[in-house]
């Protein structure tokens, strides 16, 4: 028996979302940006990378769980090392999804990261 990720998603975590027609309704007839959503993905913001963290390890993390497009580490600009943290860009939902919920908490080394959908800043520190 087939069963559709949402599905399982809905299940063990409680997640719901909208079909993809409602959230591209939504998009242009209301003006607001999903969360999240990149246009031409899915973007992912992984937090409590070591400083010594590149994009190759973002690509081996994320792979697996289906179409990366995009993969950025940020860094500073004097020690080029990560400062913390870098973002995915996935072209699938269920794909993404998936892969926040099994990676976010992942142990990479000595630290715990945290994986969620990118969410848009509204106030600047």
């Amino acid at each position: 028996m087939f069963c559709r990720l949402d599905n399982l998603l809905n299940i063990a975590y409680g997640v719901k979302r909208f079909p993809p027609m409602t959230i591209d309704g939504m998009t242009s007839l209301a003006g607001i940006n999903i969360p999240g959503h990149a246009g031409t993905g899915w973007c992912i913001f992984v937090y409590n990378l070591a400083p010594d963290a590149d994009e190759s390890i973002l690509w081996q993390m994320f792979g697996p769980f289906g179409a990366v497009t995009n993969v950025k580490v940020i860094r500073d600009f004097n020690t080029n090392k990560c400062k913390g943290f870098g973002f995915v860009t996935m072209t699938n939902y269920d794909e993404a999804a998936m892969a926040i919920a099994s990676l976010n908490g992942y142990r990479l080394g000595d630290r715990v990261l945290q994986v969620s959908f990118k969410t848009n800043k509204t106030h600047k520190a």
